[in-house]
C-alpha cells in the first residue's frame, strides 16, 4: 500500500542524500563538547611532551601533531606555550592535590596517619600516574626565574603543598605527636623535597628500584625525622 502511494504521488520517499543528512544531524556533536575534547586532547599531548622531551624542547608543531589537531586549531585555544603550561599546570594541580587534600581535612585523623596517608598518595600517583607530579618538579627547574604566568603558577603550586604539610605538622606538634625541635614549615619544606627527589629518583631509575620500597623508606624517613625524641 505504501508503494502504490509512492506511485500515486501521495508520498515523496525520502532520497538517500536526505536520509545520510538527517543521520549526519542526529550524530553532530555541540560545539561545546567538541571544545572541550578538544583541549583535552592538546593538554594531554603537551603533558606527555613536557614530561618526556622537556618544555623548552618542545614545539606547538609537536603538540598539535601528537593531539591531532592543526597548530592553528591550537592557537586558538592558547595564545601562545606558555599559556598552555599555565592551564595544564592548573589541570594537574587539582588532579594531583584536590582529592588527598579534600580527604585529610575531612578525615579527622591524627597529624601521624596524615603524613603516612599523603606519603602513600603521592606513591600511589607516581605509580599510576607519574606524569602528574613529574610536570611540577621538571616545570619548577625549567621555569625558575623565568618571570611568566608559568612560573608564578609552579610557585604557588608549591606554596600550597607547604601550607598543607605544615599544617598537618603543626597539628601534631600540638598534640605530641611530632617534635618541636624544628619549626614547622621548615620541616615541610624538608617533606617537599623529599617527595619531589623521590619522584625524581623513581623517574631516573625506574626500571632498577622498586616504587614500592622508595615509598615505604620516604615515609619512614619522613616519620623518624618528625617523630619526638624518646627520654
Amino acid at each position: 500500500m505504501w508503494h502504490d502511494a509512492v506511485k500515486l504521488g501521495r508520498v515523496r520517499p525520502l532520497s538517500i542524500q536526505a536520509m545520510q543528512t538527517n543521520t549526519v544531524k542526529k550524530q553532530r556533536v555541540p560545539n561545546s563538547e567538541r571544545r572541550k575534547a578538544s583541549i583535552k586532547a592538546v593538554l594531554d599531548s603537551a603533558l606527555g611532551l613536557f614530561v618526556t622531551q622537556g618544555y623548552d624542547a618542545t614545539s606547538m608543531d609537536d603538540i598539535a601533531s601528537r593531539a591531532g589537531l592543526t597548530k592553528g586549531a591550537v592557537y586558538f585555544y592558547f595564545k601562545d606555550k606558555v599559556s598552555l603550561l599555565h592551564a595544564l599546570l592548573e589541570r594537574t594541580e587539582s588532579d594531583l592535590f584536590d582529592p588527598i587534600f579534600d580527604e585529610l581535612r575531612a578525615s579527622g585523623a591524627s597529624a601521624t596517619d596524615r603524613i603516612i596517608r599523603l606519603t602513600n598518595w603521592f606513591a600511589r600517583v607516581g605509580a599510576d600516574r607519574p606524569e602528574l607530579p613529574l610536570l611540577h618538579v621538571l616545570v619548577s627547574l625549567q621555569m625558575l626565574n623565568r618571570d611568566n604566568i608559568a612560573e608564578d603558577k609552579v610557585r604557588q603550586t608549591y606554596d600550597r603543598l607547604h601550607a598543607e604539610i605544615t599544617t598537618i605538622i603543626e597539628d601534631g606538634q600540638q598534640s605530641g605527636e611530632f617534635s618541636t625541635e624544628v619549626a614547622a614549615n621548615e620541616q615541610a619544606a624538608v617533606f617537599a623535597a623529599l617527595i619531589d627527589g623521590l619522584l625524581l629518583e623513581w623517574h631516573r631509575w625506574g626500571d632498577r628500584v622498586s616504587g614500592r620500597a622508595l615509598a615505604t623508606s620516604a615515609r619512614n624517613l619522613i616519620l623518624h625525622g618528625l617523630s619526638r625524641a624518646t627520654p
